[in-house]
C-alpha cells in the first residue's frame, strides 16, 4: 500500500487480497475524513489497483466505490 496525504493507493494479486486491503485503506482514511468531514471515494485503476482517497464531493460517512478515473 502506497501512502500520500489524502490518498491510498492499493495493490493486490489475487482477489482473495483485494476486501481485506480495501478495508485497511478505508479503516486508514477513516480519522481524517471525519476531521476533515469529507467521504472516501475508492476508484478501481486497473485490475488489482485501486485508489483510495478522502474525496469532499463525497458527503461525510460514505465510502462511494467507482471504476475507471472517473472524478
Amino acid at each position: 500500500m502506497h501512502t500520500a496525504n489524502r490518498c491510498l493507493v492499493v495493490a493486490v494479486k489475487t482477489r482473495r487480497e483485494l476486501d481485506a486491503a480495501l478495508n485497511e485503506a478505508v479503516d486508514r482514511l477513516k480519522p481524517a475524513a471525519i476531521t476533515e468531514q469529507v467521504g472516501i471515494s475508492v476508484t478501481r485503476l486497473a485490475p488489482g489497483r485501486y485508489e483510495a482517497r478522502l474525496n469532499s464531493n463525497v458527503p461525510p460517512g460514505v465510502t462511494l466505490e467507482r471504476w475507471g478515473c472517473e472524478r
